[in-house]
């Protein structure tokens, strides 16, 4: 069980890495899904115990699973609001150079007002 335990772990480390540097869109299903086995896998982790010999063995505690769930679900949320900001970012920068764009524009069509005032 230990084993199965720890192999989830290293597959949910691949994966939590991949999803938090791509964030999180909770308007997407699979948003949602990626938190499920998020917090299964804490819940796992949660009924591990050391022992003294250096291995590990199953332990029912409920309440360190669910902190345990609980800490791996937060790690995703985090990634939430990196897309949150992301997002956020994309559209500021896009209006800034709407902005400096136009800016530009109404420059050449004054310049170009001139220039032919002066003809």
């Amino acid at each position: 069980m230990a084993t199965i335990v720890f192999g989830n772990l290293f597959i949910f480390l691949v994966i939590c890495g991949i999803v938090l540097f791509r964030g999180l869109d909770l308007k997407k299903r699979s948003s949602w899904w990626y938190g499920l086995y998020a917090f299964i896998s804490g819940f796992m982790i949660g009924f591990l115990r050391s022992d003294d010999n250096g291995g590990y063995h199953v332990v029912t505690n409920l309440t360190a699973s669910f902190q345990a769930g609980a800490v791996f679900l937060l790690i995703l949320v985090g990634s939430v609001i990196t897309s949150r900001q992301r997002s956020w970012a994309k559209k500021y920068l896009a209006r800034s150079e709407n902005d400096h764009q136009e800016q530009l524009d109404n420059l050449a069509e004054s310049l170009f007002k001139d220039k032919s005032r002066r003809k």
